[in-house]
Formats: C-alpha cells, sequence, structure tokens
C-alpha cells in the first residue's frame, strides 16, 4: 500500500510541471561558433548569467522587443526570448519549429496604447537600433534600470537639468522623468510640446560647453556614397567619403582621442596603399565625444596628427585622407557608434543621418 501510494504521489506531483510546459514554445539554440549567452535583460550589455551551447533545447515562455541583433545565423530580429526561468536569449540565434512566441505581458501592457494622464506630455523613444536606457537619475552613471525599443510610447511627468548628452534628436542636458519615477535623457526622445519643469528641480549651472554640441564634416566639401550595412555589405558599420591623399580629415566634434592605431593584416604595412584584398582599417584615429559618443575615422596615409589622451576641438586636423588597410582608392571611412565606450558593431549608427541631425551634413 505503501508503495502504491508513492507512484500515485508522484504522478500527481508531475501534473503541474506537464501542464506549466503546455504553454511554452519549443525551440533549439543555433550557436555553432560559440556558446549563446543568457542575459538578464532583452540587450547585450545587461549581465550574462550563463552559456548554451549550439543544439541546446530550450523552451520559451513568451517574446520581449529588445536591443536588434543582426550576426546571428537565424534572423535578424530585435525579438529576445523569455525563458521558464525568466532569463532571455536573442531570437536571432533560436530555431523555432512552432510559431512565433506569443509577446510578454509586460510588453503587451507596453505597446498598447495609453491615454496620458492630463498633467503628462506625449512622447516617443528616438533612438534608432539601440533601445534606450531607463535610469534611476538623470546620469549615464545612476543605476539602469531597464531599455526600451525605437518608437516606445513615453508618458512623462516634469523634466530636470542632468548630464549633458548628444543623442539622435538633440543635444541637450535635460531628462526626462516618467510617470515611474525613472529617467531618460530627452536628447532621444520625439515629442510635440515642452514638458514642464520637475518640482524642485536647480536650473542647470551653466550651459554645455559650445564644443561638446558642435558637430562639422570631417571631410568639408566632400560628400558621401550611402553604404552603412548595405544588403551586399552588411557588416559595413560607417560610410566611405571618397577624397584625395593628403586631405586634412577634422574631428567630428571636440573629444579625447582614445586611439591612434594600424589595423591591419599580418605581413602588410599601414605606410603603403592598401588594397580590397587585405583586411584591416589601415592607420585610423578614434575619438570619444560627449554623450557617449564615438568616432572613428580609418585608411589615413600615414599615423595620425594627435595622440591617445589628447584633447581636440570640434574641426581640428586630426590626420590626411590615403588608402592604407582595405581599400582601393583613397578615402576616409567614418563611423559613428552611440553608448559607448566599448565601440562595436552593435552600437554602430549611420552617419548621414546622425550628422544631419546635428547640423553638420556630409557634402
Amino acid at each position: 500500500m505503501r508503495k502504491t501510494i508513492f507512484v500515485v504521489a508522484v504522478v500527481a506531483a508531475l501534473v503541474p510541471s506537464v501542464n506549466a510546459q503546455a504553454a511554452t514554445t519549443a525551440a533549439t539554440v543555433v550557436s555553432p561558433k560559440r556558446p549563446l549567452n543568457v542575459r538578464a535583460g532583452a540587450a547585450v550589455w545587461t549581465t550574462s548569467l550563463r552559456t548554451l551551447p549550439d543544439g541546446t533545447p530550450i523552451a520559451i515562455e513568451c517574446q520581449v522587443q529588445g536591443q536588434l541583433i543582426d550576426q546571428g545565423p537565424v534572423r535578424v530580429t530585435d525579438k529576445w526570448d523569455r525563458l521558464t526561468d525568466g532569463a532571455f536569449v536573442s531570437d536571432a540565434w533560436v530555431r523555432r519549429a512552432q510559431a512565433v512566441p506569443p509577446p510578454c505581458a509586460e510588453a503587451q501592457r507596453q505597446a498598447a496604447p495609453q491615454a496620458a494622464a492630463a498633467s503628462t506630455t506625449a512622447g516617443a523613444v528616438g533612438s534608432g537600433t539601440i533601445p534606450l536606457k531607463v535610469r534611476s537619475a538623470p546620469a549615464r552613471a545612476a543605476q539602469l534600470l531597464s531599455a526600451l525599443a525605437d518608437g516606445t510610447a513615453l508618458a512623462i511627468a516634469c523634466q530636470q537639468h542632468g548630464e549633458p548628452i548628444a543623442g539622435a534628436v538633440r543635444t541637450t542636458d535635460l531628462w526626462d522623468r516618467l510617470t515611474d519615477g525613472t529617467y531618460v535623457s530627452d536628447a532621444y526622445v520625439r515629442r510635440t510640446a515642452e514638458p514642464p519643469a520637475c518640482p524642485g528641480s536647480a536650473p542647470a549651472p551653466h550651459a554645455p560647453a559650445a564644443e561638446s554640441a558642435q558637430w562639422v564634416s570631417p571631410l568639408p566639401g566632400f560628400t558621401a556614397r550611402p553604404g552603412f550595412r548595405t544588403p551586399t555589405n552588411p557588416n559595413h558599420l560607417g560610410v566611405d567619403i571618397m577624397s584625395f591623399v593628403g586631405t586634412p580629415i577634422r574631428a567630428a566634434s571636440a573629444g579625447t582621442v582614445v586611439e591612434v592605431v594600424c589595423n591591419i593584416e599580418a605581413g602588410h604595412s599601414c605606410d603603403q596603399p592598401g588594397s580590397a584584398s587585405i583586411g584591416g582599417c589601415g592607420w585610423y584615429v578614434k575619438l570619444q565625444h560627449a554623450g557617449g559618443i564615438s568616432t572613428l575615422y580609418c585608411h589615413m596615409v600615414r599615423r595620425g596628427a594627435v595622440r591617445p589622451g589628447q584633447r581636440v576641438a570640434a574641426g581640428q586636423v586630426i590626420g590626411y585622407v590615403g588608402s592604407s588597410g582595405n581599400s582601393s582608392a583613397p578615402h576616409l571611412h567614418f563611423e559613428v557608434h552611440v553608448n559607448t565606450p566599448p565601440t562595436s558593431p552593435a552600437n554602430a549608427v549611420d552617419p548621414l543621418p546622425f550628422m544631419r541631425a546635428h547640423g553638420a551634413p556630409i557634402g
């Protein structure tokens, strides 16, 4: 009798587990070169909790919108799969035999149109492919609480001054306090009205330095060819500005020199013209600007005219056009990265609309 009771109890204990799994979507990890990171949130900057090797079966509870991943072997997507333990993996690395998983409950609430309270200002995230970080205070050093995808509707309670940010929409030191008490930089928010000042918020101690807000074309008078992540070259993270050998290259904005590097395949020299068969950026300079923005200048004719740690002004000459590295003609390969450091393919943005938005169109 005791044995029979034990079996019945075990079967009964298993039933809820089976029922709980009925609502999940079965899938398999596709990550042949390296294990897939399982993260605490829907972005690569969130904490990595563990890894899953290629072929691991997973059970997906639902999906949320997060950071766009364009280098996965299965698909290009900004969808992230929430597993049954609450952790996340990018859907770009997941193969499913069944239908698309349902949106997570919080994602549905976020996407649903909500009538803003009479005292709030309506807005929308304007951050491009990189989700906008939500923080506990109006500064990048404040605790990161979550991230919102481009286009997400916002209900802004008020604004207060904080860290100056050069964003995709504007350059400003104003931060928007949302109705839940969290903050996003107004530099990445599109809105039709000015939110009121937060009660008790102090005015800006001083206007942001003019140099931090000024942007100029790195090659004035020359036109860039559209070429950011084209279908035929999805790994091209910038635009090419054709010019002549020796044309001065100028800092697109004030900042600090981070790197002056020869990046080329072994057996070749950055001091000689490159070719399409050689890999690498050649002689390049990387600058760090206010607001977490970095710019990169490739294929210089010789080592840059600046040194790491040096401060440069907008428009200052930092090097000269050449054709070193992976280059078949003299030109400048120009990149813009946001939410840096570090720079990576994930935070590269198209320089042409970025520079237009900052009052410095190229060409």
